[in-house]
This record gives structure tokens, C-alpha cells and sequence, in this order.
């Protein structure tokens, strides 16, 4: 979570306090980790991967008992059930709080809460602070939960599905977990089917998730909505 919030800070410096362009800060800030994250790999194992600990699992009384389902979404390591828990806690942040109103405001109108006596820069540093630690715990998670071990660039791309998920979501968390959970599923499927030994080029198989991301962008992309100010550095004083 420091590690993601530390790449977060250097995001919020280029691109809220400086103004530079996120889409080029972005991508330089990930090829560049990545290759980070590789080079001390590198230096502190060589070519050894050693298995990371494996995280206790907590079941759910009753609910774990589910067919299917409840050893799949019940039997999980606490960190999933602070994940899901942090759905509504944030749908209540957005529509309850005034910090959520902020937030909005500063995605969407920057001017009118600068005019309100709120400091725009501050309002999205500390989000931008906020989101790469949650991204650097779910990092974590896919090292030590997922894999059992680290390997350089490992996500494979898979985070950029993040953003298209975001977009889709129009502003609902809800249905950011949804389609998360959608993705992951075809992620366990891929897995599943090349375990079965189903006779089909893997290539195809592990495009499944990616597809299926696609066909929902093509039947919801058009009324995906974004802020109106995302990607646009805010300066004071002008509109």
C-alpha cells in the first residue's frame, strides 16, 4: 500500500501541483515501476522465486455453506471481505458526506468548488494518494494471494481493464465491483479450461477475459459518462 501510495505521490506532484499531461505521466510511471520492481527482483533473488506465506482464509457462518458459490466468495482472506465492504462505504462517501461532494465537484466542476473556498489541488492529491494505495494493495494481493509468489510484470496489462471498468461504471461503485467480479470470473475460467484440457490454442483461451470486456464496451460504451474536467490540470482563475 506505501508503494502504491509513493508512485500516487509522484502522479499528484506531475500532474496536479505541475499540470503535466496525465496519459504521459501515466504511462511513464508504470513502464517505469515495472521495470523498478523487476531490477530490485532482480538484485535480491537473481533468478530465484521464492513462494511468498500463505494468507489465512476466513469463512462466513452459513453463507459459506452455499453450493458453489460460498466456497468461491465466503472462504476468502479477510482483505477480499474489506473490498467488498468498502462498496458501500463509498457509495455512502459520494452521496452522504460532504468530502464526497468534494470529490465530485472536483472531477466535474473544479471552478465551482475553488469558488467555494476548497482547494481543488488538495482535494485530488489526497484521491490520487488514496487510489494508489488501494492499487498497491491489490498488488499485494495478486502476489501473495493469487500467485503465492512475484514475478516481474506480472499483472500482464490485466490493470489497464481498471480504467475501462471505471469508465463503464459511470461514477457507481456498485458496478465497478460488478464488472470486476465479471472479469475476474472469466479469469478463473481461462485457468479452468486449460486445467480441463480443453482443445482449444491457449492464445484464444486467454483472450476470453479481454473479449468479453470488449463486447461490453460495444453494448454500453456510448453512455459511459466521465468527468467533465478528467485529465484537465486545474489552474486558478481560469475557465
Amino acid at each position: 500500500g506505501l508503494g502504491g501510495m509513493a508512485v500516487g505521490a509522484l502522479m499528484a506532484l506531475f500532474c496536479v501541483r505541475l499540470g503535466l499531461n496525465q496519459i504521459v505521466v501515466g504511462i511513464a510511471l508504470t513502464v517505469g515501476a515495472g521495470g523498478v520492481t523487476a531490477l530490485l527482483h532482480y538484485e535480491q533473488f537473481s533468478r530465484l522465486y521464492p513462494r511468498l506465506p500463505v494468507m489465512d482464509k476466513l469463512a462466513i457462518p452459513g453463507l459459506s455453506q452455499i453450493p458453489v458459490l460460498g466456497p468461491a466468495l465466503f472462504v476468502r482472506e479477510p482483505v477480499v471481505y474489506v473490498a467488498f465492504l468498502l462498496v458501500p462505504l463509498i457509495v455512502g462517501l459520494f452521496r452522504r458526506t460532504q468530502l464526497g461532494l468534494m470529490l465530485q465537484a472536483a472531477g466535474d466542476k473544479p471552478a465551482a468548488l475553488d469558488t467555494a473556498g476548497v482547494s481543488v489541488l488538495r482535494i485530488r492529491t489526497v484521491a490520487v494518494l488514496i487510489t494508489g494505495t488501494l492499487v498497491g494493495l491489490g498488488g499485494a494481493f495478486m502476489a501473495i494471494v493469487g500467485a503465492g509468489v512475484f514475478v516481474p510484470f506480472m499483472t500482464h496489462g490485466n490493470g489497464y481493464i481498471g480504467i475501462v471498468l471505471a469508465m463503464l461504471a459511470r461514477g457507481r461503485p456498485s458496478w465497478v465491483m460488478g464488472g470486476a467480479l465479471v472479469f475476474g470470473a472469466c479469469l478463473s475460467a481461462t485457468t479452468a479450461l486449460q486445467l480441463a484440457g480443453v482443445d482449444v490454442p491457449t492464445d484464444i483461451i486467454q483472450m476470453l477475459p479481454f473479449a468479453a470486456v470488449m463486447a461490453v464496451l460495444l453494448v454500453a460504451g456510448r453512455g459511459a459518462r466521465l468527468p467533465a474536467a478528467l485529465g484537465e490540470a486545474y489552474v486558478r482563475g481560469e475557465r
